[in-house]
């Protein structure tokens, strides 16, 4: 395959005037031949005319056209063979002529010899035709052959047979000649034109070939000057248009390039002082960077792979799910490394052709977070603990003065002692205050309680099959009167048939009232609630659905966060305390199933709680500490 522009150039400069010139030369010897050939035919037929005999119906303006003067041309047919000796004794060097009766009888020839017999043959088949004249190219004896028939005006029968013989020698030999000089010309013109092409392609390429190297340098880094062409390099207009474009492209060059080294100055001395470690992998999990920090606490030495690295910190992870699973929702780990807690956090990253590049693993020391988390969980629990003991005794004897207060009320009514009414009307007031914030810091103080079991993996699951349904008409039931109140509507729909469920039916149950109420409580007056239980992908679902206050959008992925309260003023007006729904969603994910909230102010609430149905994979049920 040629591959080189001059040598493209010059080949098809060459080739294009080879094709011209033979195209030239043919025609021109074709055309030569066909002006030779009519030339010939119109010159027989003058001839013929000459001899006083009715030629393609065009009469002799010398003979009257009747039948005396056909009659006086055969009677004088000596005189007719006498021109044609005259005739052919000037031309008997190239042409012979001969003259046959209408019996193909010779009456007269130039040549001593005869005609070739199977020309002879053919031209007698002519004469069945009714044509004047006709014309025998025949290439193996190198002759044309002009035969005209004198035929009778009135039946057309033939009285005579002129033929001429042609000899082509000459018009052969001219013929030659002019291939001669084509084939002479082509030679010449051909080098003429290699010579010229070649010069022309080198005034062309030769510019382009100093660019190219120009570019080889440029992509090896070694030179990214600017092209300038001197006077021996110098080409046309569209070259030097290219030398400016290319000088363009090199400028831009340069300066992308120091924006690049900027930036890589720039991240490699944010990495190296990054105290998270960043670890990245190409598509075949190759290690191609690893900071200090990442090789530090990962304990990375001579490991390059992406199996082997994690393999070594105990992690059991894949790195194709990562990148090509779309339905693979992990995309963080917690590992302890000896005696310190690191969170890694994976991501993919794409390249210029927006298609997979790679995997990112960002390391982040979370030793201290975990380490305060714990001693954060330790206090609440022993805080919870301490108080406890407190709490019941409170309670306990606000109790017991609150009955003593009962039986002196009965004393002072029996005594109509209304100043003593009065002082007991008091005590009492307080003592139901002391009462009830004591009930509502135990509620709190169970509910830490319960989420310090959640942290210490202490919450021992009583899973049992139960109708998911019936227990949320029931619980839909107690709190009828709690919404009639409010003149709100509470209804509840079981959409389809729903299989048994197998969960902890306290814990469910917890959840459900707790969802329930916060409809209830955050549901203005004359508003609905709707309760749905329906099944769908092997799940039984719970759907509460309100018409309340909403939540904020920005709030609602924190919603099952510890302590976290939309409305603080109004949390602490309700008496709420930011744990329900975070007990709500461990006791959910505790039993295999999921929660979660939309929400939109001044619209209402949307929760959807999905609990598993019985299965062969589900744990044959167990007597154990239920959550209570």
């Amino acid at each position: 395959m040629i591959k080189s522009l001059q040598t493209k150039m010059i080949l098809v400069m060459f080739v294009f005037i080879l094709l011209v010139i033979l195209f030239s030369a043919f025609f021109s010897i074709l055309k030569m031949e066909q002006v030779y050939y009519r030339g010939f035919v119109e010159e027989m037929l003058n001839t013929i005319s000459g001899f006083g005999i009715r030629v393609n119906n065009i009469d002799n303006p010398n003979r009257p056209d009747d039948k005396k003067s056909i009659k006086q041309d055969n009677a004088n047919i000596e005189k007719l063979i006498e021109d044609f000796n005259i005739y052919f004794s000037i031309n008997n060097n190239l042409r012979d002529g001969s003259i046959y009766d209408e019996n193909f009888n010779l009456l007269f020839s130039s040549r001593e010899d005869g005609i070739d017999a199977e020309i002879f043959s053919q031209i007698k088949s002519f004469a069945e035709d009714s044509s004047d004249y006709q014309l025998i190219n025949d290439s193996r004896t190198n002759k044309y052959y002009f035969i005209y028939f004198v035929r009778d005006i009135e039946t057309k029968d033939i009285i005579n047979t002129i033929i001429i013989e042609q000899d082509k020698t000459y018009i052969n030999n001219q013929l030659k000649e002019i291939s001669i000089f084509y084939i002479a010309s082509v030679i010449v013109i051909s080098i003429m034109t290699i010579v010229i092409s070649a010069m022309l392609a080198s005034n062309v390429t030769k510019p382009i070939e100093f660019i190219r190297k120009k570019a080889q340098l440029i992509a090896a880094g070694d030179d990214i000057d600017e092209i300038v062409l001197d006077d021996s390099q110098k080409s046309e207009y569209e070259v030097n248009r290219l030398v400016d474009s290319f000088n363009l492209m090199i400028r831009e060059i340069k300066s992308n390039l120091s924006e690049l080294s900027n930036e890589k100055n720039k991240l490699e001395a944010i990495l190296l002082h990054l105290s998270d470690g960043v670890l990245a992998f190409n598509t075949s999990g190759e290690l191609i960077h690893a900071n200090p920090a990442a090789k530090k606490m990962l304990h990375i030495e001579d490991e390059v792979l992406f199996e082997d690295i994690f393999k070594k910190i105990q992690i059991d992870i894949n790195m194709e799910k990562i990148m090509y699973l779309d339905d693979w929702t992990t995309t963080e780990q917690m590992v302890k490394l000896n005696d310190r807690f690191v969170n890694i956090f994976f991501a993919t990253f794409r390249n210029e052709q927006d298609n997979l590049g790679g995997l990112v693993a960002v390391v982040h020391d979370t030793t201290k977070q975990v380490k305060l988390d714990e001693m954060r969980k330790e206090f609440v629990s022993n805080v919870s603990h301490e108080l406890k003991t407190p709490l019941t005794s409170i309670k306990g004897y606000t109790e017991t003065l609150l009955d003593d207060i009962e039986d002196e009320e009965i004393d002072a009514d029996a005594r109509n002692d209304e100043n003593a009414k009065k002082d007991l009307e008091t005590k009492k007031h307080f003592l139901d205050v002391i009462l009830s914030e004591s009930n509502r810091m135990k509620r709190l103080v169970e509910n830490l309680l319960q989420l310090s079991r959640f942290d210490y993996k202490k919450i021992k699951w009583n899973k049992v099959e139960f109708d998911l349904p019936e227990l949320t008409k029931q619980i839909c039931e107690k709190h009828m009167i709690q919404a009639e109140e409010k003149n709100q509507v509470l209804d509840c729909y079981v959409m389809t048939d729903v299989p048994m469920v197998f969960a902890d039916r306290d814990g469910i149950e917890q959840v459900i009232t707790n969802i329930l109420t916060n409809s209830i409580k955050y549901t203005p007056e004359g508003g609905n609630i709707k309760v749905y239980v329906g099944y769908v992908h092997d799940d039984a679902y719970i759907k509460v659905i309100d018409n309340g206050i909403g939540i904020p959008e920005k709030d609602v992925p924190r919603v099952f966060e510890r302590f976290y309260r939309v409305d603080k003023a109004r949390s602490r007006e309700m008496g709420g305390t930011g744990l329900g729904l975070p007990i709500a969603k461990e006791v959910i994910e505790g039993n295999g199933g999921s929660i979660d909230m939309k929400s939109e102010v001044g619209k209402g609430t949307e929760v959807i709680i999905k609990v598993p149905v019985k299965s062969d994979k589900n744990e044959e049920p167990k007597e154990e500490e239920s959550l209570k």
